[in-house]
């Protein structure tokens, strides 16, 4: 049974301040320094949502993202990866977010693959697809969020191809992508759509900014080719007419090149990827804006098929020159909260004083985690599994 927030209410101490657009009650006052929770009660519309302000001048506080299962091809609680984040001792998760998007569902053996960017601890595990709507943090603690691009390719011979993916399933325009362990057993491709390359000789695990020379051990056409846990696959779309793909045989060798775009994404030790910028130099994605003002009758709470127009449960990670925001808002619950619509969460990012914001993922999946509890009610009642996930840690003394 999951404890939400009215059990907490009962062992806290809470403080209500009035807000130009509703009230926040703060829970947690002593949780850690530098770093603040509340649950804000938005009253333009009938939502209720969870916010940690984080200082980005507490040394002892961090932004950490997790991995389901650890590796692409799996779904957990986000409880789950917090409890076991804590097991390596180094630091605590006080909170804890869903992340990005990705496949829920089975897909042909691709459930809980991403589809945006995912660094961990320093290791690239997926490339940006959205490139707008990522986030990442440097070693020296410096925040990202410019448009990034992945530049990548596989020398061999004379030849080269561009290496448009890694650990993602086959997506349109993606002719080659390389397979990691990190993704899980096997390719999960299909044997009629490409063909698999067996690599050797390069060093695990991939970073940002990586060279290193491969050797070819294997030329594949079944498919679902199993990952060597000291080496990587390359995949090539059947369709991919290149002189260069004749040149890969057994025993011939090349060169794997990839980095980052602007350079100072390859200082990146965390990063994730969502879908839709928010918020950019303080002002709202003008796409959103524009859907916004083109609807022609608001209906408050009135849920949607065109999804950015639709009152849904939501995350979003934000900041500022002081702070870092994890938000999520409850949603699909008409006499508690009804959601928000994306031009209102990026609103609300404003009025919070945030600059800078990407939409995580939202729906079922959106969590929010204080100290092993669920604070939130998730419109499924329940924790759902979900691809990966944000943490604020701190220090363990």
């Amino acid at each position: 049974m999951y404890r939400f927030c009215t059990i907490i209410y009962l062992l806290l101490t809470t403080t209500v301040i009035a807000e130009a657009g509703g009230e926040k009650e703060v829970l947690f006052p002593d949780l850690t320094p530098g770093l603040h929770i509340y649950r804000y009660n938005w009253d333009v519309e009938t939502c209720v949502l969870y916010v940690a302000e984080m200082s980005r001048s507490e040394s002892t506080l961090h932004f950490e993202v997790a991995l389901a299962k650890a590796q692409v091809l799996g779904k957990e609680t986000v409880r789950s990866m917090a409890n076991r984040r804590n097991q390596r001792g180094d630091r605590r998760v006080v909170v804890a977010v869903n992340g990005g998007f990705g496949v829920l569902g089975d897909m042909r053996g691709y459930g809980g693959v991403l589809e945006n960017l995912h660094i961990q601890d320093g290791e690239l595990i997926t490339q940006p697809t959205d490139t707008e709507a990522c986030f990442g943090v440097t070693e020296s603690g410096e925040f990202l969020s410019s448009a990034v691009q992945m530049e990548a390719n596989v020398q061999i011979g004379e030849q080269t191809l561009t290496l448009g993916c890694v650990n993602q399933r086959r997506l349109d325009g993606c002719q080659v992508t390389l397979y990691t362990p990190r993704l899980g057993e096997s390719t999960r491709t299909n044997r009629r759509r490409g063909k698999e390359v067996i690599i050797s000789g390069i060093p695990l695990p991939l970073t940002p900014h990586y060279e290193h020379t491969y050797r070819v051990e294997d030329v594949l056409s079944d498919g679902n080719s199993r990952i060597p846990r000291d080496g990587a696959i390359l995949w090539f779309n059947a369709r991919l007419r290149d002189p260069a793909v004749s040149e890969f045989s057994a025993g011939a060798s090349g060169t794997l090149t990839l980095s980052l775009s602007p350079p100072e994404w390859n200082k990146v030790q965390h990063a994730i990827g969502g879908r839709l910028r928010l918020l950019k130099n303080g002002e709202i994605n003008q796409t959103i804006a524009e859907m916004h003002n083109a609807e022609k009758k608001h209906t408050p709470g009135k849920r949607t098929p065109l999804l950015n127009l639709s009152h849904e449960p939501r995350t979003a990670l934000g900041y500022n020159a002081d702070k870092l925001f994890l938000i999520v808002a409850d949603g699909r619950q008409p006499q508690y909260s009804t959601g928000l619509t994306l031009y209102e969460l990026a609103s609300i990012l404003i009025e919070l004083g945030a600059t800078e914001a990407i939409n995580l993922d939202g729906g079922s999946s959106s969590t929010f985690i204080v100290n092993d509890t669920v604070v939130n009610k998730p419109s499924g009642q329940q924790e759902r599994d979900v691809l990966n996930a944000v943490f604020i840690t701190a220090d363990t003394p």
